[in-house]
């Protein structure tokens, strides 16, 4: 088939918000789609290339294996998903990134002419990546603030970098196992103030544990957004998590 023939009608939404693609310089690509688990189609090595072809820097490892900085700064890096958005009549794809709140900042649809499976999703995925332009990273800081220049500094007082002995003490901790008896979690100190705990199956933080105002008490931040409640029990974790009836659940994550 000539390649005149196999145009791909590229329909894309840019979804706007404080943050924008190109802010970032760290992408976390999965080693399977959900809706390509299979992986026959080798959608996420075509998508890492295409990356690091802009200049981003593709991570796949899952999160307890990232480097430092960004285990202390979930919010520099972005997640990508690739989602089957096919009919009956065409191979279509979307392409979605998500900041470390879960937000949505930028989507692209695209549709290929192929038919056969392989090339129509690749086809389609390449369309849409060039709609991607290349990376021009900015400072985020652990909220997900981005910030235009670099924060001046207004006192004296010592800047310790990331790889500092204060800060390497904090990740160099003995590994903390967690389970709620069908899932095994890891408690990640990312800083002195906030943990999380990660199962491996997953780059997103089923819990984000800050610390409050009491001892062993914590705001928490669930996988899905919603906020609650938790703290530490007889050396274990608790977690109060809602439900439809508008009551609480006693979650425990007891300690291996």
């Amino acid at each position: 088939m000539k390649k005149s023939f196999a145009l791909a009608f590229l329909f894309f939404t840019l979804i706007f918000s404080a943050q924008n693609i190109t802010d970032y310089e760290y992408i976390y690509v999965p080693k399977k789609f959900k809706d390509f688990e299979a992986n026959e189609y080798n959608l996420n090595t075509l998508l890492k290339k295409a990356l690091e072809g802009k200049k981003y820097k593709v991570i796949q490892e899952e999160l307890v294996n990232w480097p430092l900085e960004l285990r202390q700064n979930l919010c520099k890096v972005l997640s990508a998903e690739l989602l089957n958005d096919s009919n009956m009549f065409r191979n279509r794809v979307k392409l979605q990134f998500f900041d470390c709140e879960k937000k949505l900042v930028f989507e692209i649809k695209a549709t290929s002419m192929y038919k056969e499976f392989d090339l129509g999703y690749q086809d389609a995925l390449k369309t849409s990546l060039e709609n991607i332009a290349v990376s021009n990273p900015k400072p985020i800081d652990i909220k997900g603030t981005i910030h235009s220049e670099v924060p001046k500094v207004t006192d004296k007082q010592e800047i310790k970098p990331i790889g500092s002995s204060e800060n390497t003490s904090v990740a160099s901790k003995k590994t903390e196992l967690y389970s709620n008896g069908s899932v095994n979690f890891q408690k990640v100190q990312i800083s002195k103030d906030q943990f999380i705990l990660v199962s491996s199956s997953s780059s997103v933080p089923f819990a984000t544990f800050k610390n409050t105002t009491k001892a062993d008490v914590y705001r928490v931040t669930l996988e899905n957004g919603t906020s609650t409640l938790g703290y530490s029990e007889n050396g274990n974790l608790v977690i109060e998590i809602p439900t439809s009836d508008g009551n609480y659940k006693k979650e425990i994550f007891t300690a291996k």
